[in-house]
């Protein structure tokens, strides 16, 4: 039985077909059903086609035989089997079945989309495209369906395949613009509410390669968000405890396999990992991608879900984070570094900062299948290897960036080490808050090596302290700081660290007056320590470019005014105290007046 919802959906038409193929590629059942600002068409495939691709076609008038050359292609590329949902396939995220022991091997499930919440899965093989209504498609369309063989070249005219048969629907739908709404794929009585997340921060989880995010919701992206209108993608977002936990993924359907990509896991279902950033915009034809461009699709998806969660769940805006391990620690710097208006902090594990080829590592063979050379052009008005390269990122950002708590092993053989010491000094010379940690540890290894205190500071509540609206002090130039070196394995200290043991509370931002207790939580008699400070995000104390502050620092234990300086504001607005002394376990009070 049909969903009570599905048979009340606003302005839904199913509409009958006429079809007229040559029998043995026939499809029967082209259905067109409009909600929630997108077209779903179906449609029923015969049995055994594999051999052909599928097209849909839509215009303003009906589409016959011989009008169908001049139609809009809405959608290209769609193999049988289109209603399959392929993210139930195990292997989609990169492990074959047979790695798995056999008392845990998952379930191989063949099961269709679930495109109506509470209603039943599509004939998962049968066909299935979503159009996404933009105002230029937004009125009454007529939509017809085409079939071709995958290689057939005579069958070409100009840039459009000529169908050996078509498929129209009787009458038009009309449809509108309206926004893109996910459909919950579980029970409908245990949906989130909205608001359920009311002014709760936002954790945003990135998996690593190989990995999987969450299944609770189904969106069909728009022409925006990948390759083609429609692509399907799953997340999970929940109310996790006193958070909303956001698990995106990272596989695109490409509707062909990838025996190019560099990654064994990338031959195993016709989708690509994207290590959360994008890819050819015409990655489904190898011979097709030296004339695309690489998109920054999978950012766009991610950031879509980011501010739909936020919407939908209530989230506090001022409160999102970033988080991941190996490639989801690339995509907190591919993807949140990048949006400082979105994310207050970010913590990621052995990824990479810079993809260069060189005697210290390639990185570049992560990505170069699916994106193209570094030296190619994205759609973001410079190279691959310049959007991909955090470093050059930080050095050109005047914006007060996410505080980054970051960790890489120095013997990392799949993640190089070479390029992180130039990012940690592109953060201190921009005077960005950051913590640093490094070690001897492999990719598997680093994360067991780093002491108690950093782990603290790479879990989500410690994140949390963090706010857009909300100052905190950028550290730089400690005393205590460790060497990185120059990035050979020899060069620098093996293990060590950058702003670790330097603690702060009791922020006061006011128009006249900026205070914050600097503190020191290692060992007592390691100080004093000195540290260039440089308030970040601060809200209303903001005196003007070239103007002149007065720089207290006080010890708390003894009361005792232990430096006063006269600070110049720079150029983009930061004040910073150079070579702020810590003299006591109970802190130092750095304050700010005049300007």
């Amino acid at each position: 039985m049909r969903h009570p919802r599905a048979l009340s959906a606003a302005l839904a038409l199913l509409l009958a077909a006429t079809c007229g193929w040559a029998q043995q590629r026939a499809v029967t059942d082209l259905a067109a059903t409009y909600r929630g600002g997108q077209v779903f068409i179906t449609w029923d495939e015969p049995e055994g086609v594999a051999d052909v691709r599928f097209r849909v076609l839509m215009s303003r008038e009906p589409i016959t035989d011989n009008n169908a050359d001049n139609a809009r292609v809405a959608g290209d590329y769609l193999m049988p089997g289109s209603a399959t949902d392929w993210w139930l396939n195990p292997e989609t995220y990169g492990r074959p079945l047979d790695e798995y022991p056999e008392d845990k091997r998952p379930e191989v499930r063949h099961e269709g989309w679930l495109i109506e919440e509470g209603g039943e899965r599509l004939n998962p093989d049968s066909g299935l495209f979503v159009h996404t209504v933009t105002p230029e498609t937004a009125g009454s369309w007529h939509y017809a369906l085409t079939v071709q063989a995958q290689a057939a070249e005579e069958e070409v005219v100009g840039e459009r395949a000529v169908a050996p048969a078509l498929c129209a629907l009787a009458e038009p739908v009309h449809q509108e613009v309206a926004a893109i709404e996910p459909i919950y794929q579980g029970d409908p009585a245990g949906k989130p509410a909205r608001n359920s997340g009311a002014g709760l921060p936002l954790d945003l989880a990135l998996h690593a390669k190989r990995g999987r995010g969450g299944m609770e919701w189904l969106v069909f992206g728009d022409a925006t968000l990948g390759w083609r209108d429609g692509l399907p993608f799953k997340f999970g977002a929940r109310v996790v405890g006193e958070t909303v936990r956001v698990s995106p993924t990272d596989r695109t359907w490409i509707g062909r396999m990838f025996p190019e990509g560099n990654d064994g896991c990338q031959r195993l279902t016709p989708a690509i990992h994207s290590f959360w950033y994008g890819y050819n915009d015409h990655i489904y034809d190898p011979e097709l991608m030296a004339e695309g461009l690489c998109v920054n699709f999978t950012e766009r998806r991610v950031l879509w879900i980011v501010r739909w969660v936020q919407g939908y769940f209530g989230t506090d805006p001022n409160r999102s984070y970033a988080a991941g391990g190996s490639m989801g620690a690339i995509g907190s710097f591919n993807i949140a570094l990048r949006h400082p208006d979105i994310f207050a902090a970010i913590a990621p594990h052995v990824g990479i900062v810079t993809y260069k080829r060189g005697e210290g590592g390639d990185s570049a063979r992560r990505v170069e299948a699916y994106t193209g050379p570094l030296d190619a052009p994205c759609n973001e008005g410079m190279t691959v290897g310049e959007r991909l390269d955090s470093t050059r990122f930080v050095l050109g950002s005047e914006d007060d960036l996410p505080f980054v708590v970051m960790s890489n092993g120095r013997n990392d053989g799949s993640i190089p080490w070479w390029v992180n010491p130039d990012f940690y000094r592109a953060m201190q010379q921009q005077r960005q808050g950051f913590i640093a940690a490094w070690n001897d540890g492999e990719h598997g290894t680093t994360a067991k090596l780093l002491p108690e205190d950093i782990v603290e500071r790479r879990r989500w509540g410690w994140l949390h302290r963090f706010a857009l609206n909300e100052s905190y002090p950028a550290f730089s130039n400690c005393s205590a700081d460790q060497d990185p070196g120059n990035g050979e394995k020899t060069d620098g200290d093996p293990v060590g660290y950058m702003n670790r043991g330097l603690d702060w509370e009791d922020p006061v931002d006011e128009p006249d007056r900026y205070e914050i207790v600097i503190k020191w939580y290692l060992e007592p008699e390691d100080l004093p320590v000195t540290v260039d400070v440089t308030p970040r995000r601060r809200q209303q104390f903001k005196p003007q470019a070239g103007a002149a502050c007065t720089a207290i620092n006080t010890d708390l234990a003894t009361g005792r005014e232990v430096q006063r300086e006269r600070v110049q504001v720079g150029e983009h607005g930061l004040l910073t105290f150079p070579r702020f002394q810590v003299t006591s376990a109970q802190g130092n009070r750095l304050t700010f007046t005049g300007g």
